[in-house]
């Protein structure tokens, strides 16, 4: 029968060596401890050696190092809490501002421009630039750069010059399904854009009325920025177009007209043919708007309740719908008259006046005098005066008589001459050529 190995001896004693000694360890640590007074705290406090690194000596006249920092204007923006964002901290600025004349243009604050300024460590201004004017083309007060500057011996002054502008083309196909502004809001085109198409083919396509499903716009059109600024680009003028309605093609190319031509004709819209699309005054000063009352010799006053003239067209719109001047002249009256309301009136050439009435407000910086161009906007629409409703008032008048608008014979622009016709085709082929290239874009986009 087979036996099991005894244990050697020294494998026993080593066993039971260290049973003893766990047995010692558990014992020791299930006693109680006893009370130690904890020790003393002491506080120690040691010089610290931290490194600073001094500001480098600039040399006479050297300026201290600014930051750029620019800020879009807020609508209500006041120039102290635009100062206060840009982080200033400059008394002596914000004193030179209300003192200086060129300055005191900073505190024109349009919003959604933006202000640049370069500012040193202690909040002082070392540069800020402004630009104030339009961008649009052939506007009233066209774009102005205003820089303050801080010289080297820490004196303030002001400089105006022309801001330089930017530009570039851009393309656009629209298809109509309901409106002209939804069409080109679908399309990506800028609104803008959709209202410059209106006045150029007012009084060939009514847009309230002659719009068919299907209806396509190919337009080529102008951006402008001002250089080296944060401000979005904006639209310009459209540089031609080609228009769909109802089986009818309308078409429209920009040119500039030589020196020679009258001022007032020296740049328009052509057909692609030559002809001019230029109407000495638009049928329509409130766009997209509708003939709420026409002009007549007899007719039931809203207000009064019996019958009299009427003689002028009423355009109903919504309030602050903006009102533009239907030709180019000078602001010969702005304020109030009795029943009118808010009412301004332009002058013209050629014994013609035009008069528009029931404003809500009128248009910033308008007075007595100020030059107007064809287009552009002089008011907004109201109810203010003798009315029921929020419309505006129109009145056509042709030595000192009241004429209807949307009637009357306008006379034609003068036509192309020789040369003229020479240089249109010259300078409108590139044009035409890009409009053509457009049916491909559509074509490309409806089989993607």
């Amino acid at each position: 029968m087979n036996q099991l190995p005894r244990p050697s001896f020294p494998k026993v004693a080593a066993a039971v060596a260290v049973t003893l000694a766990l047995a010692a360890v558990t014992a020791f640590g299930t006693a109680p401890l006893r009370d130690v007074p904890p020790p003393l705290m002491q506080f120690v406090i040691e010089p610290v050696a931290v490194a600073v690194q001094a500001e480098p000596a600039r040399r006479p006249g050297e300026r201290p190092e600014a930051f750029v920092q620019s800020q879009r204007i807020q609508r209500g923006e006041t120039l102290a809490s635009l100062l206060d964002r840009l982080g200033v901290n400059d008394s002596e600025f914000h004193k030179f501002v209300a003192a200086d004349p060129r300055a005191r243009k900073l505190l024109q604050l349009q919003p959604g421009r933006t202000v640049t300024a370069g500012i040193d460590a202690a909040g002082r201004v070392r540069v800020l630039q402004y630009r104030y004017g339009s961008l649009a083309p052939d506007a009233a007060q066209p774009p102005v750069r205003l820089t303050i500057r801080r010289d080297d011996d820490n004196r303030l002054q002001a400089v105006e010059e022309p801001a330089a502008l930017e530009r570039q083309v851009a393309i656009g196909v629209a298809e109509v399904r309901s409106s002209l502004f939804a069409a080109t809001d679908a399309a990506g085109i800028p609104e803008s854009v959709a209202t410059q198409v209106a006045d150029i083919l007012d009084g060939e396509v009514d847009f309230n009325h002659d719009l068919r499903r299907g209806d396509t716009l190919r337009v080529v059109y102008e951006l402008v920025r001002e250089a080296d600024s944060l401000d979005p680009p904006v639209v310009s003028r459209i540089l031609a177009l080609e228009f769909a309605n109802a089986g009818k093609r309308h078409e429209a190319v920009w040119f500039d007209r030589d020196a020679n031509a009258d001022a007032d004709e020296h740049g328009g819209y052509f057909r692609f043919d030559g002809r001019s699309l230029r109407k000495p005054f638009l049928r329509h000063p409130v766009e997209f708007s509708r003939i709420s009352s026409g002009f007549s010799n007899a007719r039931m006053h809203p207000i009064l309740k019996y019958t009299r003239e009427h003689k002028g067209v009423d355009f109903a719109a919504p309030t602050g719908t903006k009102v533009r001047s239907s030709g180019d002249g000078i602001v010969d009256f702005v304020g109030q008259q009795r029943g009118y309301g808010n009412m301004i009136v332009v002058h013209h050439r050629n014994g013609i006046s035009t008069l528009y009435a029931h404003l809500s407000e009128f248009a910033s910086g308008l007075s007595v005098g100020t030059k107007v161009a064809q287009g552009e906007v002089i008011g907004f629409v109201g109810s203010t005066g003798w009315a029921t409703g929020p419309h505006l008032h129109y009145e056509f008048i042709v030595n000192g008589e009241q004429v209807d608008p949307i009637s009357v014979a306008m006379p034609a622009s003068t036509p192309l001459d020789a040369a003229e016709r020479t240089r249109f085709l010259e300078q409108t082929a590139g044009l035409r050529t890009r409009i053509a290239q457009l049916d491909g874009l559509q074509l490309a986009a409806r089989f993607e």
